[in-house]
This record gives structure tokens, C-alpha cells and sequence, in this order.
């Protein structure tokens, strides 16, 4: 009998919303994701620094009742106090 596999799209880190075991060894049927937000924050605001380099000011729109707003919004304000925002 053939074995199913999955990869699957989701926008917050699926060890933390108790989707899968862990990143490297999801577990199931599940073999993989297709898309972390979470861990794009930092590359997003990095991308943005590089187009406009004198913004003093940028906006954060989340979902408060989204599971990973407090690490998205944490990793912002990391992220922007590495550029000396």
C-alpha cells in the first residue's frame, strides 16, 4: 500500500499552533511546509530597510487573535532595532 505524504501551507509556525512534532521530524503524514511568516518578519523589514532606508516610521497590521501576533510582533520590533529603528 502506498504511503502518503504532505506538505502543507500555514502562517504561523505549526510546532507552536501544535500542528507537528518538530520542524525536521514532523511526524504522520506530513513531510514539510510550504511557508513560515513568522520567520519572515525579519527578511520582510530587511527588504524594506534596503528600499527605503530613511523611513523613520513603519506600521505593523496584525490579528490579535492570530496565535503567533506576539512572535511576529516581537521579531518586528527586533528586527527594527537592529536597523536603529
Amino acid at each position: 500500500m502506498a504511503r502518503l505524504a504532505h506538505v502543507f501551507g500555514v502562517g504561523g509556525d505549526p510546532v507552536r499552533l501544535g500542528l507537528v512534532a518538530s520542524l525536521s521530524r514532523p511526524g504522520g503524514n506530513v513531510t514539510g511546509i510550504s511557508f513560515l511568516t513568522t520567520l519572515l518578519v525579519t527578511k520582510q523589514l530587511d527588504l524594506l530597510h534596503e528600499l527605503v532606508p530613511s523611513a523613520e516610521t513603519i506600521g505593523l497590521l496584525v490579528n490579535p487573535k492570530f496565535p503567533d501576533t506576539e512572535a511576529m510582533t516581537k521579531e518586528a520590533r527586533e528586527a527594527a532595532t537592529s536597523h536603529g529603528k
